[in-house]
C-alpha cells in the first residue's frame, strides 16, 4: 500500500534557516509588516526561501490580500465554566481591534485530548495560540502565549497573582478569628492550583485539611461533605463553582453559612452575588486576562518578544459568606 501520509509541515523556522535570518524576521515579512524595518533585499530573500520550500502562507498573509480576518486559537480546559467565557470575550475584543478573530478549542478537562487538539492546531491555519493551563508538544516551535502557567517553559506567560489572592483570603479569615481553615481544591492538574495549595500551606504553617473536587456543583458538593467532617470553621475554594458545591453540602448537613462555616471562593463569577448569602471571593479581571494575553501574542506575531511573565492583580470582594467563628 502506498504511503499516503502527509509530508512534514514547512514552518517559519525552516524558512528562516533557508534565508539565513531570524524567525522574527520571517514573521515580519510574511505578516506584511517588514516595510521600514527590514531591508528590501532581506525581504526578497525570505520570500524566495518560502517559495522554494513550498511554505504555505498563514492566515495573516492571506488577510493582507483578501481582507479576511486573521485568526488565533484559544485553548481552554472547560468551556462550561463561565470563567472561560469571560476570558474569551476579553481576547475577542482585543483581537477584533487588531483585525483578528479568536477560535475557541475546549479540551473538556482531558489532557490527552488537549495534546491532540494542540497538534491539530499546529497543522492548521491559526497564526498563533493562547494556551490556558496547557503547553506546546515537546520539540515544537510556534507563536504562543501561556495563560495561568508558571514561567520557565520557554513561552511568555500571562497569569493572575494567585499568591496575593490566597494571602487576601487567609488574612481575612485569620482576622475574623478562624484557626481551623480547610481547602477545597481543584482536581484538575494545573500549576495555578498547585501554587494555591503551596501558598496556603506556607501561610498556615502546614497543609490544611484538603479535599479535591471537580468543577461541577454536584461533584464539589460530594467532596465538601467530607470536608465538613473535618471540623473546620472556614474553607477557601479554588473557584466559585467549588464554593457553590460547599453551599450545597452545608445545606444538606444543616450547616449555616456564615454562622457555622465561612466560605471564600475565587474568580467572582456572576452567580457569586446571588448565592444566599452572597459569596466572599477573590475578584479577578477575566476579560482583562484574555485581552492582555492576546496583546502579548500580537506582539509576538509582530516579531516583538513580549515579557516572559505578566502578572495581573486580584482583590478580595468581602460579602456575607464570612464571619467570626
Amino acid at each position: 500500500m502506498a504511503d499516503i501520509s502527509a509530508p512534514p509541515r514547512v514552518t517559519s523556522v525552516d524558512v528562516a534557516r533557508r534565508a539565513g535570518v531570524s524567525q522574527s524576521t520571517v514573521s515580519l515579512v510574511l505578516s506584511g509588516k517588514a516595510r521600514g524595518r527590514i531591508s528590501a533585499r532581506t525581504e526578497e530573500a525570505v520570500r524566495a526561501a518560502a517559495a522554494e520550500l513550498g511554505y504555505r502562507p498563514n492566515v495573516a498573509a492571506r488577510a493582507l490580500r483578501t481582507g479576511v480576518a486573521r485568526s488565533v486559537a484559544l485553548v481552554v480546559p472547560d468551556i462550561t465554566n463561565p470563567f472561560f467565557g469571560r476570558v474569551l470575550r476579553g481576547a475577542q475584543r482585543a483581537a477584533q481591534e487588531a483585525g483578528y478573530t479568536v477560535v475557541l478549542v475546549d479540551i473538556g478537562n482531558n489532557r490527552a485530548w488537549e495534546a491532540a487538539s494542540v497538534q491539530a492546531l499546529l497543522a492548521g491555519p491559526a497564526d498563533g495560540l493562547l494556551l490556558f493551563e496547557s503547553d506546546l508538544p515537546p520539540g515544537t516551535s510556534e507563536h504562543a502565549i501561556q495563560i495561568e502557567m508558571m514561567p520557565g517553559r520557554g513561552l511568555p506567560v500571562v497569569r493572575l497573582d494567585v499568591e496575593a489572592g490566597v494571602d487576601f483570603a487567609v488574612d481575612h479569615l485569620l482576622a475574623l478569628g478562624h484557626t481551623r481553615i480547610g481547602h477545597v481544591s481543584s482536581n484538575f492538574d494545573a500549576p495555578t492550583f498547585d501554587l494555591r495549595a503551596a501558598r496556603m500551606a506556607e501561610r498556615l504553617g502546614g497543609p490544611p485539611p484538603t479535599v479535591k473536587a471537580p468543577f461541577t456543583f454536584e461533584g464539589a458538593k460530594q467532596a465538601a461533605l467530607d470536608m465538613l467532617d473535618e471540623g473546620v470553621t472556614a474553607v477557601f475554594c479554588d473557584d466559585d463553582i467549588l464554593a457553590g458545591g460547599v453551599y450545597l453540602a452545608a445545606r444538606d448537613r444543616g450547616v449555616r453559612i456564615p454562622e457555622d462555616l465561612s466560605v471564600i471562593g475565587f474568580d467572582d463569577l456572576d452567580f457569586a452575588r446571588v448565592l444566599a448569602p452572597p459569596l466572599t471571593t477573590v475578584a479577578v479581571d477575566a476579560e482583562g486576562l484574555g485581552a492582555i494575553a492576546f496583546e502579548a501574542l500580537a506582539r509576538d506575531l509582530a516579531g516583538d518578544r513580549p515579557p516572559d511573565e505578566q502578572v495581573m492583580p486580584v482583590a478580595l470582594k468581602v460579602r456575607e459568606s464570612t464571619a467570626p467563628p
